[in-house]
């Protein structure tokens, strides 16, 4: 992201400064010379009409100006604080004439009037180089945690309601195409459905009645922990603090709930989304080989997506402090250990493990991730051989198995058995079923699983990320 803070006192000081900016960020992106005319023009033609429009009684305004590149588009961004003008381009009306104008040369062209935010000119242009590792700067910026007098008074953060449905859809779809990993979001039915009955719960941010973010809480019976995700923010909204205040209205939801943590599984593709989840109080417990099927993709992030199934790691922001209550095998007992510390809980040694009623493994399947659950209530290892052969019959490429640290009598023995078919340690899911905590350990049977350019962010990341592979050449899985 390039960027630059004008004082302006004329036209004549603010336009040098502009185009040694775009100049300067064409060179770094490797443009040709087309898309260097169109950024060039689409430029001019927005700083001309905030120069002309925004401070046309004042001596001196401010204007800032900044261009971020994503895979195949520059988004550009012209901010003023001065004349407040009525909002314009889509859904919100015909742009005025000068704006219009360049729609030969760029897209999504709009005038967001932000109240005491001041006001946004945006726009997209096309671009022939992707330059995939420029222009991420943008999914850093949302990742501060703003009070609400930091937002613009003219954006709503609220509750979702099923009359948001079709939107959420839609924003989703601009953000992930059709590849986000939790299908469902496009389906304006399910949404509405799910909206209505509490299983999922979203905050939305809304500007002139169209929906710009979004961020889910997604709880489950009788499991006192649920996932957030879908967070998205529109292209035009970044960089105004939204991802920070949706996630506080999340949070206190979650609260509300009496839910004893919240989860994330942030993708291992690059570090941004788990810098976010970090600086939200998130805590690494778990690295998750193959979990995201190939071919998810993300604007700002390459348009073919990765080639290979691909990990997520797994972190947890606890609500309730209480230490937790579990039998540690001895395999993992310094591994477990180091992530009850990491996530800042204590633990106690189960006295004796109360064995569960009912089935001693129960399975779990996701078709259209093609992924398999096992949860381990007891140890009986022929019942989960068999379920473990019905699994894969079902063409899972990967399976984990959660191994209860509360209701397993014989620890031991079990990650033995669980490690003699292939399992090797993943980490650690807290409050799951019946509030109990699993050590989850993961099977891989497909060869399109990315191993070798898994990306960690943090230094416990990293030093995870390297137990795993160690303990997956231990197992031989």
């Amino acid at each position: 992201m390039t960027r630059v803070k004008l004082n302006v006192l004329s036209d004549t000081s603010a336009r040098p400064l502009v185009q040694a900016l775009v100049a300067a960020f064409a060179s770094e992106a490797g443009m040709s010379d087309d898309d260097v005319r169109r950024l060039e023009t689409a430029v001019d033609v927005l700083l001309d009409f905030t120069l002309e429009h925004a401070y046309p009684d004042d001596d001196l305004g401010e204007i800032l100006v900044k261009l971020e590149l994503d895979a195949d588009v520059v988004h550009v961004t012209v901010h003023d604080w001065g004349l407040p003008l009525t909002s314009a381009g889509g859904i919100l009306g015909p742009l005025p004439e000068p704006l219009a104008a360049i729609a030969q040369d760029a897209q999504n062209v709009q005038l967001l009037n932000l109240g005491s935010g001041g006001k946004r000119l945006v726009a997209d242009v096309p671009v022939s180089s992707s330059g995939d590792d420029h222009g991420r700067d943008h999914h850093l910026e949302e990742t501060a945690t703003l009070a609400r007098s930091d937002v613009p008074d003219a954006i709503e953060v609220r509750a979702a309601t099923a009359d948001d449905a079709e939107a959420i859809a839609q924003l989703l779809y601009e953000n992930y195409h059709l590849s986000y990993v939790h299908g469902d979001f496009y389906l304006p039915r399910f949404l509405i459905a799910a909206l209505s009955t509490g299983e999922l719960v979203s905050a939305v941010a809304i500007h002139d009645g169209r929906l710009v973010g979004h961020h889910a809480l997604m709880p489950r019976p009788g499991i006192p922990s649920a996932e957030t995700g879908a967070a998205v923010v529109h292209s035009a909204y970044r960089g105004l603090g939204l991802f920070g205040l949706l996630f506080e209205h999340t949070l206190g939801t979650a609260v509300g709930h009496g839910l004893a943590s919240v989860f994330g599984d942030a993708v291992t593709i690059h570090p941004y989304s788990q810098r976010a989840e970090s600086s939200h109080g998130y805590h690494e417990t778990a690295l998750q080989l193959g979990m995201v099927p190939a071919q998810t993709t993300m604007r700002g992030f390459g348009s073919g997506g990765p080639r290979k199934r691909t990990a997520t790691l797994r972190s947890y922001r606890p609500l309730d402090a209480r230490s937790r209550q579990v039998a540690l095998p001895g395999a993992y007992r310094e591994l477990l250990e180091g992530i009850y510390a990491n996530v800042g809980l204590s633990i106690q040694p189960v006295a004796a493990c109360a064995a569960a009623d009912g089935d001693a493994v129960t399975v779990e399947l996701d078709k259209p991730r093609a992924l398999g659950f096992l949860r381990v209530r007891r140890w009986d290892a022929d019942a989960l051989r068999q379920q473990m052969r019905y699994v894969l019959s079902r063409h899972a490429d990967v399976v984990y198995a959660d191994l209860d640290l509360a209701s397993v009598e014989d620890v031991d023995e079990a990650t033995a058995g669980l490690n003699e078919l292939g399992f090797f340690v993943s980490g650690l899911i807290l409050h799951g079923p019946d509030g109990h905590d699993h050590l989850r350990l993961q099977l891989l049977d497909s060869p399109a699983i990315e191993i070798e350019q898994v990306v960690c962010d943090s230094e416990f990341a990293q030093g995870l990320m390297k137990d795993v592979l160690d303990d997956r050449s231990r197992v031989g899985g």
